[in-house]
């Protein structure tokens, strides 16, 4: 197991004091682990030359070891690489408060984070990493993009992750090198298979293919794992919608999220890198006793659909997507809380006052589920409850199963 070791102290303290403290602990520790770093940090301008010296990337953990207070301001910098992080910490110099400030300050960044004061614990953390390293690479080396900004009404959207940003002007380039009739013929076949088109014209279809076609090439151009994208700016500025497009992508399985959310896209690619399932994106339009509406313009076409407009606006398109029934999970992530709801999908709406996809599910207490959950979207899948809230905990999210 590689191990990426770093020291902090103060710019108050003096170096040659720690450096025999130091000097044993890395001796100790490369006796069972191979040990890369042991630098000795105290500013921001050392962090970056520790970061050219060692691919902190390629260790199996990091573990930094707060020597003194205040190190904080540097030793955060290592969140950076998402490593399952180890931060230790001992009785003097204010080692251990700042270890524990340090702790979670990586946690709120979903980086799994333990706090440890002798070399026993250090030794345990480190092999319970060791046991979880498949599982930690799927979710700490997933490649995130968004595509424009985040919708500006999502006022809980909360996210530390980081993410490759696309801006729209160069969305707009990539759809510039696509032409009518590549974006016809890569819907063609979704139209034939609709099995009703009410509001899209061909125009409508053509230029949704092409915004299916710009958003394939630069998934693979930056290499994204799953993305979400500004669609009201593009509805805005364009008179067109990604929501056919979006469709496409979580059949196919790349994970796609709408208006921009990071939180709901995180979800999905958790859902389709650990239980290969795609997840519906929906709004909460109506609950009673008993029963929650979820409704969006779009969703997976995993079941019989039809191909409708834009539910706001009226123009691009959007799909009402026939999902199966049976027993499924909505959940929700905000930060580092999450909640997850077993609920049963027992059939569809087709209000014209709501978005196109309208799903009703069974749900006990529905009153408490939405007084206690963390914002308005919500992702609907074909998972067990319990296995998906375990999973959840063991990435270092906070579940609430209801």
């Amino acid at each position: 197991m590689k191990i990426g070791v770093v020291f902090g102290i103060s710019e108050l303290a003096s170096p040659k004091a720690f450096e025999k403290k130091a000097s044993e602990f890395l001796t100790k520790l490369a006796r069972e682990f191979d040990v890369v770093g042991g630098f000795m940090l105290s500013a921001k301008e050392d962090f970056k030359r520790a970061k050219e010296d060692v691919d902190f990337n390629g260790v199996d953990a990091i573990l930094l070891y707060p020597l003194t207070g205040g190190t904080e301001m540097v030793l955060k910098e290592f969140a950076v690489f998402r490593r399952p992080t180890i931060l230790y910490g001992d009785a003097y110099n204010n080692s251990l408060a700042a270890g524990i400030e340090l702790r979670e300050y990586f946690r709120e960044r979903l980086i799994p984070s333990t706090l440890v004061k002798n070399e026993s614990e250090l030794k345990a953390a480190l092999i319970g990493y060791d046991d979880m390293k498949e599982t930690l690479d799927k979710f700490l080396k997933a490649r995130l993009g968004l595509i424009g900004r985040v919708s500006p009404w999502l006022v809980n959207e909360r996210f530390e992750l980081p993410y490759i940003h696309v801006s729209l002007k160069k969305f707009y380039e990539y759809y510039d090198t696509t032409t009518d009739e590549e974006g016809w013929r890569a819907v063609e076949d979704i139209v034939n298979k609709s099995l009703k088109i009410n509001e899209p014209t061909r125009d409508e279809l053509t230029r949704a293919g092409r915004i299916y076609l710009a958003i394939k090439r630069i998934l693979s151009d930056y290499r994204l794992d799953g993305f979400t994208i500004g669609c009201f700016d593009i509805l805005m500025k364009s008179k067109m919608t990604p929501c056919l497009a979006l469709s496409m992508f979580n059949a196919e399985g790349v994970p796609a999220a709408c208006e921009g959310e990071l939180n709901s896209l995180l979800g999905m690619v958790i859902l389709r890198r650990f239980f290969d399932r795609p997840a519906f994106m929906g709004n909460i339009a109506d609950y009673g006793e008993g029963h929650i509406l979820l409704a969006h313009c779009t969703a997976p076409l995993i079941g019989k659909f039809v191909l409708r407009s834009h539910f706001e606006s009226g123009v691009g398109v959007g799909v009402d997507v026939e999902l199966p029934r049976g027993k499924a999970s909505l959940f929700k992530i905000r930060g580092r809380k999450a909640v997850v709801a077993p609920v049963e999908v027992i059939g569809q709406e087709h209000s014209n006052m709501r978005c196109r996809t309208q799903v009703k599910l069974r749900i006990e207490d529905a009153g408490d589920f939405i007084d206690g959950t963390l914002g308005n979207h919500h992702l609907l899948t074909y998972v067990d409850s319990e296995e998906l809230a375990d999973l959840l905990s063991e990435l270092g999210f906070e579940v609430m199963l209801y």
